[in-house]
């Protein structure tokens, strides 16, 4: 029977800041691909070494392989490849995810096709036909390509280069819940009991972010917001509980823009027995909306407040304040719920007087955890396309590393030390209210 690997090459790093989850965009293709009759398993890298997973791939001996890539992961997605391509040449190797939809040409030479944005239907679609019309990697020609949203090729004499879409409320309503059936989960709950005594996964709600901050990048979901139904999101949540988990971090890029959505959710997930935490934007909050959140279990919201300078936020785009940041953390506060932010330092044009607002502003304010970093210039955003002297070498392996990766203004070695020197106050004062 023929068969579909999805490989996820990422292995843990132990970064303080780890956030581990099982990768949804795999759970999902693989629903898809199970709808579809098709034969399909995800290879997890995240607890294994890179000689196990192999081991297990070549087992498998799998027609299609598929590896999602993003900007921490480009080493050992290669790296597959050339796995793949010497030891199982006749599958076809297939690269998506956010690096491959951003830059396909540099994935091309090493993979046959990729697939760029949103692929929940294409690429199952093509797996499909690919197995029915018994097409090969040299036998492409007897597919019609152009029938595949963002499939990109110049390999194998195919030359195809398909717009993106993004998919209606409509389509994505229709979408089977993500088969979560491969993952290590007894890992996943260890590594989350062991960092803060929660079972937690991941789940998403909405697609797409509206707004259009200069810093970030969406190269798959894009600035087109979609929410998904609702009865089905609560049977997910249902079949997360049978799994174990006990806290959900809601993936969404700001799960709290649409209202009257959080406040269907707020007064349906009473009874469930679990908690979440949710990345947020300061605007739109009232303390009624945050005493809601935390009557139905809302344990701790993430804020990307940014900068304590209203000039650096506007060379942000972030349309939004600091007054209107500090009025969030507060209404948070005042309902019970923890307040986690991120912030910015060294802001290309942001001034010395600045980045001092944004330690005072981070010292300041009733947080429960904080963190810097400077700007990275995420492939796809408007800063990456402004900044000069980007350092492709260093291949944007570091978590969290505050190094910059291309020429800025600013002087490194200060913001570490002023970096450190924030967050060392920060937690005495933590430590000293404890």
């Amino acid at each position: 029977m023929p068969r579909v690997a999805l490989v996820f090459p990422y292995f843990r790093t132990r970064a303080p800041t780890e956030m581990l989850f099982p990768p949804l965009g795999a759970a999902a293709l693989l629903a898809q691909l199970k709808q579809r009759q098709i034969e399909a398993r995800i290879f997890d890298c995240t607890f294994q070494t890179f000689s196990r997973i192999a081991k297990g791939l070549l087992a498998y001996q799998p027609d299609i392989v598929g590896l999602s890539s993003m900007i921490l992961l480009n080493q050992s997605t290669f790296r597959f490849a050339e796995l793949v391509r010497e030891r199982l040449p006749g599958a076809l190797l297939v690269a998506g995810g956010p690096m491959p939809t951003l830059y396909p040409e540099r994935y091309i030479s090493a993979f046959d096709l990729v697939f760029r944005g949103e692929a929940d239907i294409s690429f199952p679609d093509f797996c499909s036909d690919y197995f029915g019309y018994m097409a090969s990697r040299k036998a492409l020609h007897k597919l019609d390509l152009r029938e595949y949203p963002g499939l990109f090729s110049h390999n194998l004499d195919v030359v195809v280069d398909n717009p993106l879409i993004h998919y209606s409320q409509q389509e994505i309503g229709k979408f089977p819940i993500p088969d979560r059936s491969n993952f290590e989960h007894a890992a996943y709950q260890k590594a989350w009991m062991e960092k803060n005594g929660t079972r937690t996964t991941s789940i998403m709600i909405t697609l797409g972010c509206p707004y259009n901050c200069d810093f970030c990048s969406r190269p798959v979901f894009g600035s087109m917001y979609r929410k998904r139904n609702l009865f089905v999101v609560f049977e997910e949540i249902r079949q997360v509980k049978a799994l174990g988990y006990d806290q959900l971090w809601i993936a969404d890029d700001n799960f709290t823009i649409d209202l009257d959505l959080l406040r269907q959710f707020c007064q349906h997930i009473h009874g469930f027995g679990v908690t979440w935490t949710c990345l947020s934007r300061v605007s739109g909050i009232t303390l009624d909306i945050a005493r809601l959140m935390r009557a139905a279990g809302c344990q701790r919201v993430y804020l990307g407040l940014e900068s304590g300078s209203n000039a650096t936020l506007r060379l942000m785009n972030k349309k939004a304040t600091v007054e209107e940041g500090m009025q969030a953390v507060e209404y948070f506060r005042q309902a019970g719920i923890e307040v986690a932010a991120f912030f910015l330092v060294g802001y290309p044009n942001e001034t010395l007087a600045d980045i001092e607002k944004t330690f005072s502003l981070a010292l300041s304010l009733p947080l429960n955890d904080i963190s810097f970093n400077v700007p990275f210039p995420l492939p796809g955003s408007a800063l990456f396309d402004r900044v000069s002297g980007i350092d492709p070498s260093r291949d944007w392996t570091h978590e969290n590393d505050v190094s910059f990766v291309y020429a800025s203004e600013f002087d490194q070695q200060w913001l570490r030390r002023r970096i450190h020197q924030t967050m060392r106050a920060f937690k005495l004062r933590k430590n000293s209210t404890a």
